[in-house]
């Protein structure tokens, strides 16, 4: 039997099991004793207590990786596989074991056929999630944290860059270069991050008096060979861009830097930019791309902390982590 068919016959939440099965707060005692009788009843394991906290009962933890269709998680590999490799390394020295799921555009089914009993946590990673996919995640009857995703409005634990800082520190330096004019390459899909820093990115512009006209906001495809295509079709058109640019990641800016170079508009000379990420591709590439550096494997040591905590407390209210960056200028700014 699982928790889940357990749940289902004392008509509460597999969550609810879950607290009883820990001795945990957060559960009516008419409740409690509903369920443990049932646990009774159907010879259902209890987690013995007092185990050292170095052999966890269960020291499984499984990673779940979701896309919609690919495009930004597959397409920023450098980014998603530094964040894994940081989350595996910290399972081993806290004493589990990483299992990694993946799941292309069907979380709701992929999400009912896990086997819960096998796994103390779950580490979603949330790139592709969007506001429609947030009630399947209700179906998960352990404790779990969503990576890289906000999840603005929604109660759950999330480990996620700070985007609104990452773009006001980005456009705060082109104003401290004297910059008064600037240009948005912007993601045409529309996952959460993109969305926190389009929105970040108007409020900064207004912030520091820097112009960015309509004319001056190019929709991009988010990958390389889209990006280079979408910037190709805007410069056939003969468009004109800002003297300096902001690109939603650095897949984005280095696509588009293809484009101008070979329409002849020079980087930095014409147009400086700065990306977002610090893939491994943006120090090398010519010229260099400046970028806002996300702390990789911090994230993913946080991810696992806050999943490690709430393992260890089931009761623990939503907790939302923002990891901040760090500015790294390259050839591709004029100074």
């Amino acid at each position: 039997m699982t928790i889940r068919e357990l749940a289902e016959l004392a008509q509460v939440s597999p969550a609810t099991v879950s607290l009883v099965l820990n001795n945990k707060k957060g559960v009516a005692e008419e409740t409690r004793k509903r369920v443990l009788e049932l646990i009774a009843e159907h010879n259902y394991p209890i987690p013995q207590r007092g185990t050292p906290k170095s052999v966890p009962v269960n020291n499984n933890i499984l990673f779940l990786k979701y896309m919609q269709d690919g495009m930004v998680v597959e397409e920023n590999t450098g980014f998603i596989s530094s964040i894994m490799e940081s989350i595996e390394v910290n399972c081993r020295k806290e004493g589990y074991h990483l299992n990694i799921l993946h799941s292309i555009n069907q979380l709701d089914e992929t999400l009912r056929e896990i086997e819960y009993d096998n796994f103390s946590g779950v580490i979603v990673l949330g790139t592709e999630l969007d506001s429609g996919d947030y009630e399947y995640l209700n179906q998960i009857p352990i404790p779990y944290v969503i990576l890289d995703n906000s999840m603005t409005n929604f109660k759950c634990h999330s480990v996620v860059m700070d985007n609104r800082a990452l773009v006001y520190e980005a456009i705060e330096h082109f104003a401290d270069l004297g910059f008064r004019e600037v240009a948005y390459f912007k993601s045409n899909n529309a996952i959460h991050n993109f969305e926190e820093r389009s929105q970040a990115f108007k409020e900064a512009a207004e912030h520091f008096n820097i112009s960015c006209k309509k004319e001056n906001e190019f929709l991009i495809t988010p990958t390389l060979l889209g990006a280079y295509e979408s910037m190709k079709t805007y410069l056939q058109q003969g468009i004109k861009i800002a003297p300096c640019a902001f690109a939603d990641n650095d897949i984005i800016a280095i696509g588009v830097m293809k484009a101008l170079q070979e329409y002849g508009i020079r980087v930095p000379e014409d147009v400086s930019i700065i990306g977002v990420d610090d893939i491994q591709f943006s120090a090398i590439h010519s010229p260099s791309l400046s970028t806002m550096s996300i702390p990789k494997k911090l994230m993913g040591k946080l991810a696992l902390k806050v999943l490690l905590e709430v393992m260890e407390d089931p009761t623990i209210s939503s907790i939302k982590t923002y990891v901040g960056g760090e500015k790294i200028i390259r050839e591709s700014v004029l100074s």
